[in-house]
């Protein structure tokens, strides 16, 4: 049986690669910060009993990642995804809550939360479980990134915090295919595109449905050869 292991498993993005992986009969090991209050999550493992174990997991607690990693010690992974992130606007970060482009007035110590978030605690996580990767049989590592990290396509000010967070990201994700690359274990990155979630907003473009079913289908198509490349949901390559 295919297993994966993902990060802010609880709503949007993160509950959605669950759902579809559960229906299509994988084990899963769902992370996230407070299980106790994920309730959609909850009433996914009464439904699939022990194909879902869920796990008490911020990327951002070392403790918390260790403890994880230890209770599945010996546990092949075939996907880790590291998909748990944090963004600087729709309520949070931006000054008012508004793209302003003025630095002067930017959320500084929000920019170092993120930041660890995004970048710091996915190279956490993925040292963790690296070797459960390597023992499985698909041997994947997915960072979940965004358009808004590709420096080709960026010339606009604003979102500070998270373009170069998921710059930094796409960066990790090369540098990790390198170090992986000799155990055959594919790392990639990849963009949802705009999303309909909480983090998203409600004006996005694509369904959360939309972008995990692209998503995944970019993925399947994927092999070591693609290892350390930039992907968009919808089966493009993304410029760096």
């Amino acid at each position: 049986m295919p297993s994966l292991l993902i990060s802010g498993a609880n709503r949007g993005i993160g509950l959605e690669f669950t759902r579809q992986y559960l229906v299509d009969g994988w084990q899963v090991y769902a992370c996230c910060r407070a299980p106790e209050n994920a309730d959609h999550l909850n009433q996914m493992a009464d439904e699939f009993g022990d194909l879902l174990s869920v796990h008490r997991m911020d990327v951002r607690n070392g403790n918390e990642v260790t403890a994880v990693a230890e209770a599945l010690s010996g546990a092949p992974i075939d996907m880790l995804f590291n998909n748990a992130g944090i963004v600087d606007s729709y309520g949070r970060g931006v000054f008012e809550g508004k793209d302003d482009p003025n630095l002067k007035n930017y959320d500084l110590d929000l920019w170092l939360e993120i930041f660890d978030t995004n970048v710091v605690s996915q190279g956490r996580v993925t040292g963790e479980f690296a070797d459960n990767v390597a023992a499985s049989e698909r041997k994947m590592v997915v960072m979940i990134s965004s358009g808004l990290a590709s420096i080709a396509n960026t010339w606009q000010a604003g979102r500070y915090a998270y373009r170069t967070s998921k710059a930094a990201l796409n960066m990790l994700t090369r540098s990790v295919g390198a170090w992986l690359e000799p155990r055959g274990v594919t790392v990639v990155t990849i963009a949802p595109g705009w999303t309909r979630t909480e983090l998203g907003g409600p004006n996005a473009h694509n369904s959360v449905e939309e972008s995990i079913s692209g998503m995944r289908k970019v993925l399947d198509g994927l092999t070591i050869e693609d290892t350390g490349s930039y992907w968009n949901f919808n089966g493009e390559r993304l410029p760096w």
